[in-house]
């Protein structure tokens, strides 16, 4: 049976005798960047989301060395977000890969790590270097100045409890290792004090690219 469908100023199809300013997707923008409808990369974000890009960036307060400490020890890392206009820019550019692309998965495996195949090596955790690669975040989070988010892509599985996500003893030794081998050994000059370091692992239900292997994601 045919219906109509009566949005709210909150909806993506909005009354078009509305006030357009008080449309979610506009506040917050200049009013040259009003739009009647919602800009295709903004669709179906949820509630968080546009609460954010809703506010000012003034609004934000930048995230401490101690608040990123505090979050990966008590595994709050949800917390983590970005200010509404790197939010803004984020959301726009996912959208321009996933129409150039296909998928953002695409894009990092063939332009960012420049990786013909994911399939790891033989070897144990972080041996071959074949298997890995450092980047930095192209979206880092709202952070304070002087503080670097690292990604460290990889080819083979992070072990986890399947229950927790929580990483195994084990791989969390690999890691550890690795950490201190490529950041905390060498010239003095070059040498990141391990306690200036602090690491996670991304929740399976935080990462935006699910198929390329498991991500590491380093502050320092």
């Amino acid at each position: 049976m045919p219906h109509s469908e009566h949005p709210t100023p909150r909806g993506n199809t909005p009354n078009p005798d509305a006030d357009i300013s008080t449309f979610w997707w506009n506040i917050n923008q200049p009013r040259q960047k009003w739009t009647l409808e919602c800009p295709a990369y903004l669709l179906g974000q949820s509630e968080k989301n546009m609460g954010i890009l809703m506010k000012r960036d003034d609004d934000f307060k930048r995230f401490s060395w101690e608040e990123c400490e505090e979050l990966v020890k008590t595994n709050n890392i949800h917390h983590f977000q970005r200010s509404s206009s790197q939010l803004r820019g984020y959301l726009q550019y996912v959208h321009h890969l996933k129409k150039t692309y296909g998928s953002v998965l695409t894009y990092i495996q063939r332009e960012r790590l420049h990786w013909d195949t994911v399939t790891p090596s033989a070897d144990a955790p972080f041996r071959d270097a074949s298997d890995y690669r450092i980047l930095y975040n192209d979206w880092p989070y709202f952070v304070e100045e002087g503080i670097r988010h690292l990604v460290v892509w990889t080819k083979f599985l992070i072990d986890e409890n399947p229950e927790t996500g929580e990483v195994l003893p084990e791989a969390n030794q690999q890691i550890e290792n690795f950490i201190r081998a490529t950041f905390c050994e060498g010239p003095d000059d070059k040498m990141v004090p391990r306690e200036r370091i602090v690491w996670f692992k991304n929740w399976k239900t935080l990462k935006s690219v699910h198929a390329l292997a498991q991500d590491c994601n380093i502050v320092s």
